[in-house]
């Protein structure tokens, strides 16, 4: 008899407990507003990754993310040779699957790109809290842009920014063979010197809206759309 009542005052405190622990999970305010984000990583040598996060009752519900490389081309993983950055590709998608936040642990072997998955997934986060923690225009960081191009290739641009400045922007051209532009061989040099002389004034500007260069207005007109998408990249929301 003791026994019983016993079992059925435990039985009680349980399920109080549980009654107690839906009420205060109900009272807690919700951090983040339902639907799908998209974020960029910051970019490097290798390239940069894109995210895209859906999130539902302050869970990560599902999880893209997209690889490019230092082209701004996306990498076809199924033909990739390099294994470890296919298997980083779909375990780390798991990995973000029910939380709130990107701390989720590297995958082996992949380090860099398991870094920039992180960095994309916790910013596309940012763009989903109701509240947010972030209050510039732009995140911190190297931003890739890349111009829609022309048969004779495209524009890129590497856009450091740092507090809503931009620090540093490094130019480049992806000739039509698919390789960036060698510019100690170029002969043309007044695309040489488009791309010393807008490089500073990007971040004189502080904006993408600088003249174009009398005498390279492909090459300018070209740059001039890649920081633009770069910026477009970097921003907060």
């Amino acid at each position: 008899m003791n026994r019983a009542r016993y079992c059925s005052k435990a039985a009680v405190l349980c399920f109080l407990a549980l009654a107690v622990s839906v009420v205060l999970a109900a009272c807690r305010p919700k951090v983040y507003n339902d639907g799908t984000y998209r974020a960029y990583s910051s970019a490097d040598d290798t390239g940069y990754v894109l995210a895209e996060v859906s999130v539902e009752k302050d869970k990560i519900v599902s999880v893209e993310l997209t690889e490019f490389d230092r082209y701004g081309r996306e990498k076809d993983l199924d033909t990739y040779e390099y294994e470890p950055a296919k298997e980083a590709n779909a375990e780390m998608a798991k990995r973000f699957l029910g939380r709130q936040d990107a701390a989720v642990d590297a995958y082996a072997g992949a380090t860099k790109s398991s870094r920039k998955y992180k960095e994309a997934v916790g910013w596309a986060l940012e763009k989903a809290r109701m509240t947010p923690t972030v209050t510039s225009t732009y995140f911190d960081g190297v931003f890739y842009g890349i111009s829609r191009g022309t048969e004779e290739g495209y524009q890129v641009a590497w856009v450091t920014i740092k507090e809503d400045r931009i620090t540093e922007v490094i130019l480049n051209e992806v000739s039509k063979d698919g390789q960036f532009r060698d510019w100690i061989t170029y002969t043309y040099t007044k695309a040489l010197e488009a791309k010393d002389a807008m490089e500073k004034a990007f971040v004189a500007k502080g904006e993408a809206g600088v003249d174009a260069f009398a005498g390279a207005t492909r090459s300018s007109t070209g740059w001039i759309e890649a920081v633009s998408d770069a910026l477009a990249k970097a921003r907060v929301r």
